[in-house]
């Protein structure tokens, strides 16, 4: 009677599965990298997008609630270079006035145009509203 023997089971790792495993995960790894690159870059675009639409959306608020329609154009046609709290960003307000009182004109209404530039924003947010007269 012949004795086999049983082979055993192999037991560990061996380089070669080593070496393609460490590869496998730096491939892996270096993936995420340029997502996390991108991701970030994107959440601060955004971040500076909500900044300026916010800032934008405040003026119009404050124009919305002005009691005084005639003093419109005094009161906040006005370029500010510097925003308190929020560095870097500017806020400029166009007003112009349509028509004029009634019964004469028709038409008598305020076109507000407020653009706010900041870092991080590459295209300028612009916000316009038509105010019309009480």
């Amino acid at each position: 009677m012949t004795l086999r023997r049983l082979a055993r089971p192999r037991r560990g790792v061996t380089l070669i599965e080593i070496m393609i495993s460490v590869v496998i995960l730096s491939i892996v790894l270096l993936g995420m990298g340029r997502y996390m690159v991108s991701f970030s870059r994107t959440v601060r675009t955004a971040e500076a997008r909500t900044i300026g639409v916010a800032l934008a959306s405040s003026r119009i608020s404050e124009i919305r609630s002005s009691p005084n329609y005639s003093g419109l154009q005094t009161n906040y046609g006005v370029t500010e270079a510097t925003i308190t709290g929020f560095p870097g960003f500017s806020r400029s307000t166009t007003v112009t006035h349509v028509g004029g009182p009634r019964p004469t004109y028709t038409n008598d209404y305020t076109t507000v145009t407020v653009v706010v530039n900041g870092p991080g924003l590459t295209t300028p947010i612009t916000k316009t509203i038509i105010v019309a007269a009480p």
